[in-house]
């Protein structure tokens, strides 16, 4: 039998590159691995781009930022020809848009979903990085979905000035779009999905909260698909795995669960160097006969153990042997490429996923690794971790958070307190006894939990919009 993994041609790769390469395998990730930090604080001004993608439209060549903001602002010019005024009342009408649509800081207010496409990247000293980012998002959490594009490809408006504005909009043209990251955790981009459409029913909420809720599941992606790599060929695509969020104004001790080394934050911290161990260990692996893209010309198909595992059972014993040995044979090639000894001889396929993790681990620099797993932190950085003194940096959950995640949870129908609590563990967010008595409290005083029901004291949470 031929080769199942292509053991040639990742020596080829590693010998011709002289540095660890995913080779043809479609990326997963768009962290760097120097670490800029360029994320933290901008993850508001890469919304535009994202949208853009969504869309498939792009910028005009000219900046929305520069040239919009100016006194012979085009765009304000032709809305003020539409309005018949005396010259006069024209100057208080420009004047009135321009800080009708934009900030003090010269950004565009996207007073509806249509204008989140014209949000531009404010740090240009990062531009192409965190385009990386809006492009990753598309990809992994909206992907093509026909729905979530009508929100924001939607110039519809009750009202006036708005429909006014949109129908003079008319600095976007159209683009091709490519993937460029591989979807991996498809049950969360659903949940991502839902809940962005459930919103998007609620204008003036959807256009404050959309933000943040599109912040929290790209952070979640990336903190759950770790957890899912360190697991290997046993992990569990479908579900989330919980972590524990303390919420913001609750004071916590070491023993809170949020605190824990492994049900918090502590444990996305420590394991987060095995990230770019993980990406090029499993895309040296989909370099496979078995890949779907094998025979294609577009960046194959990133294959991670779980999936590699189950397709090569579904083809047989033999077909099992030969990636088993391939897998022993390239361990060896490599071993022998980076300078590194396996620690031991692999006993079957997955333990020999786990042998060239080890070794590949070895053959990399640590340094590397650190600062790839630092963009988890940098992501999360002042809006989902908070830092408590000598417990460092802990998953937060502040008010607006933890409404909105309640709204979209709870939607249109009351729910028990009990399922609300289900449906945050669905969305990789736990909370411990101490956490869930203060939400109990702060629900009551809100006036969202409803004590009256059949049985007499059940608990339940009505709908918050």
């Amino acid at each position: 039998m031929n080769r199942i993994l292509e053991v040639e041609r990742l020596q080829h790769l590693l010998e011709s590159k002289k540095k660890h390469d995913v080779g043809r395998v479609i990326g997963v990730l768009p962290f760097l691995s120097k670490r800029t930090r360029a994320i933290r604080e901008n993850f508001h001004s890469i919304l535009g781009e994202y949208i853009r993608n969504i869309c498939g439209i792009k910028l005009k060549r000219f900046e929305v930022n520069e040239e919009f903001f100016t006194s012979d602002n085009p765009f304000i010019e032709q809305i003020i020809k539409e309005v018949e005024c005396e010259d006069d009342a024209a100057y208080d009408l420009k004047r009135f848009l321009e800080q009708y649509l934009f900030n003090q800081q010269n950004e565009i207010k996207p007073i509806h979903p249509y204008l989140f496409n014209y949000v531009s990247i404010v740090n240009t000293n990062h531009e192409r990085e965190l385009k990386k980012y809006a492009h990753f998002i598309k990809d992994t959490l909206s992907k093509d979905d026909p729905h979530v594009k009508l929100v924001f490809n939607n110039k519809e408006s009750e009202d006036i000035l708005a429909e006014l504005i949109l129908s003079k909009l008319d600095v976007l043209e159209a683009k091709k779009m490519n993937v460029e990251f591989q979807p991996i955790l498809d049950t969360l981009a659903t949940r991502y999905q839902e809940d962005l459409l459930f919103l998007s029913k609620f204008k003036d909420y959807f256009l404050s909260s959309f933000p943040i809720l599109t912040h929290f599941y790209t952070f979640t992606y990336v903190c759950q698909l770790l957890l899912k790599f360190e697991q290997f060929d046993e992990a569990d695509f479908s579900t989330s795995t919980p972590l524990y969020f303390a919420l913001e104004w609750e004071s916590i001790s070491k023993r809170r669960k949020a605190a824990d080394e492994l049900e918090g934050f502590k444990r996305i911290k420590e394991k987060s160097p095995n990230l770019f161990i993980h990406i090029h260990t499993m895309s040296q692996l989909s370099h496979n006969s078995l890949n779907p893209d094998h025979l294609t010309e577009h960046p194959w198909r990133f294959m991670h153990y779980k999936e590699i595992k189950d397709r090569v059972n579904d083809q047989g014993p033999e077909h099992l042997e030969r990636l088993y040995q391939d897998i022993k044979d390239w361990i060896y090639k490599y071993c022998q490429w980076a300078s590194v000894e396996p620690k031991e001889e692999p006993q079957n396929l997955s333990h020999a996923f786990r042998i060239l993790f080890g070794c590949l681990k070895e053959g990399m620099s640590t340094e590397v690794c650190e600062k790839y797993g630092g963009n988890i932190e940098d992501l999360g950085a002042s809006v989902f971790l908070k830092n408590r003194g000598s417990l460092g940096p802990i998953l937060n959950m502040n008010h607006e958070m933890l409404l909105l995640l309640t709204a979209v949870c709870v939607k249109e129908k009351r729910i028990p307190l009990n399922q609300l609590f289900e449906e945050f563990l669905n969305r990789g967010v736990a909370f411990d006894r101490y956490s869930k008595k203060e939400i109990i409290e702060l629900f009551d005083s809100l006036n969202i939990l409803d004590k009256k029901s059949d049985s007499g004291d059940a608990q339940y949470v009505k709908p918050i919009l």
